[in-house]
Order: structure tokens, then sequence, then C-alpha cells
């Protein structure tokens, strides 16, 4: 029987760079709300142009903010207005928000928590 213990990765077991990690954690600190890596990032199957996919803890000005400094993939995630691809989807796992997410501590995430 194996234990189902947290699949919680730091960002060199993801194979995420230094640079890219210096990014997400600067915008956690920036924007002061816990930014978590989800997806093909989180588990280390990322090709170069997967998109990026996070869970974050602010609120909808703090998700905005930080959105504009984190790293993106060439392709996938979300469309713009114009009908185009961001390489970046954000989840919010804010109780304030509309349909909160909580990440699954089954699933490989990478948690930014910001520092003061």
């Amino acid at each position: 029987f194996a234990s189902l213990g947290s699949a919680a990765r730091t960002a060199e077991e993801a194979g995420i760079s230094l640079k890219d990690a210096a990014r997400i954690q600067n915008a956690a600190i920036r924007t002061k709300q816990e930014i978590t890596v989800v997806g093909s990032r989180a588990n280390g199957t990322a090709i170069a142009t997967s998109d990026w996919d996070y869970i974050m803890s602010g609120n909808s000005a703090q998700r905005h903010s930080a959105a504009s400094s984190v790293p993106r993939g060439i392709s996938g995630g979300s469309q713009n207005a114009s009908g185009i691809e961001t390489g970046i989807d954000i989840w919010s796992s804010n109780p304030n928000s509309p349909n909160p997410v909580n990440v699954n501590p089954q699933m490989p995430h990478v948690i930014f928590r910001p520092k003061y």
C-alpha cells in the first residue's frame, strides 16, 4: 500500500530553469501572493512551446499584475480578445473569487511563496 504523500516539488526537480523560477518568485513577492505551477511544467514533461499553468492565491488585481511578469509558453493557454493563445493559464485559489480551485496535493506542483 503506497503512501499518497504530497507531490510538491522544487523548481529544480520540475526542470524549471533558475531564470524562470526567479521570475515567478519575484512575481509572488511583488504581488504578495502564493503562485503554484501545475501541469506539464510541474510534471517535468513540458517541451519548449508548452504553456504555463498557474494557480494564484491573490485577488483579481494581484493575479492580473503577476500575469504580466511570469513566464509564458509559445502556444496553448487561454485566448486573448483577438483569439490568440497566450501561452498561460491562470486559476484562482482565492476563496472570494468565483469557483476557486485548490492544488491537488497528489499531482506534481511547485509552490512559490512571497517572502516578506
